[in-house]
């Protein structure tokens, strides 16, 4: 099986390739008509007349790219709702445009104050709309971009340390507050570093790549998340998930590298890359931090590569924090 051939796609690039989609929010039903007339050639163009429907389809899947939203609404005005879309961390991100017929200074002031993007004044130029439609989109996109760069890892291109983090304080609070189970998988490639010695740094980071595309698609769930946090060393962090669960994900992802069958000579005994996998769980607490998780997994991986490396291990949720983790590390 050749898992070192194919590209890796641009960032964006799926988004690129389809129209964009932008959501008017409007109570009129000729300036709905209008608006729909004007942008729906270059736009996939949805409408809604009150701000509950808006907000419930712009939690819809695929979100809106952008909204176009009157200020005077039925029930909840355009300045409220705006501020709400910006409080929702699922909508925070969507550009909003208001497009109404109050022209005071004060007015265009609480929009931006709002969270607004832009402010456009009735009546109006559907060039000039379209214009700063697609102005903002691109904002919009230079925007996630800088932050996938901050948040990925550049090689591998799977979620880095830092997004770990966050999620992991993230979930945990989470799970705190339903009474929920976490489980972590940590995962490190065996004798990297003979690896890297018989085949050079280059091939090394095509293994990486190699290893990460395997397993990255193993979680499954919207809310698992793989990652990259250190050298030849990956997680898997499940939330909502009890220790039988990792153990199954624990085995599918060692299953499917050993499958691979990607060869290793750098030892004299060893013909495929391998992994050793600690997995721990627990339940949340506040009289407890997220490391606890993460030291309760590192602990299991040293024992991991204790009992002979390519195995699995899974630790106990009171395990004491040490330093074994560490010295595995430094050993392999």
């Amino acid at each position: 099986m050749d898992i070192f051939s194919g590209e890796q796609k641009p960032l964006g690039s799926e988004q690129a390739a389809r129209p964009y989609r932008i959501l008017v929010v409007d109570d009129s039903p000729m300036d709905l008509h209008f608006l729909l007339n004007g942008l729906s050639d270059n736009f996939v163009v949805s409408f809604a007349s009150s701000a509950k429907e808006a907000l419930s389809l712009a939690n819809q899947f695929p979100q809106p790219d952008l909204m176009l939203l009157d200020v005077i609404m039925p029930d909840i005005d355009g300045y409220e709702m705006c501020a709400m879309l910006k409080n929702d961390v699922n909508t925070r991100n969507i550009p909003v445009i208001f497009v109404t017929g109050m022209q005071d200074t004060s007015d265009k002031a609480k929009g931006f104050n709002a969270g607004a993007v832009d402010y456009i004044t009735k009546p109006l130029e559907i060039a000039e709309l379209e214009a700063r439609v697609q102005t903002h989109i691109r904002l919009k996109e230079q925007s996630q971009y800088l932050e996938s760069m901050a948040y990925f890892d550049p090689l591998t291109g799977v979620p880095n340390r830092r997004k770990y983090n966050e999620v992991l304080q993230r979930e945990w609070a989470r799970c705190i507050r339903y009474h929920h189970q976490m489980s972590m998988i940590i995962i490190d490639i065996d004798f990297f570093k003979q690896y890297n010695e018989h085949y050079g740094h280059s091939e090394g980071d095509n293994c990486l790549i190699a290893v990460s595309r395997l397993l990255e698609n193993q979680g499954g769930r919207p809310t698992d998340l793989f990652a990259r946090i250190g050298g030849e060393e990956f997680v898997m962090l499940l939330p909502d998930c009890n220790a039988a669960g990792a153990m199954k994900k624990a085995e599918k992802m060692q299953t499917v590298v050993n499958q691979a069958q990607v060869p290793h000579a750098g030892l004299p005994d060893e013909q495929y890359i391998s992994v050793s996998m600690g997995v721990a769980s627990i339940f949340p607490s506040h009289g407890q931090g997220a490391l606890s998780l993460f030291q309760a997994a590192d602990d299991a991986l040293f024992a991991a590569k204790r009992d002979g490396r390519n195995c699995i291990s899974i630790g106990k949720s009171d395990t004491t924090p040490g330093i074994h983790g560490e010295e595995a590390r430094q050993h392999h």
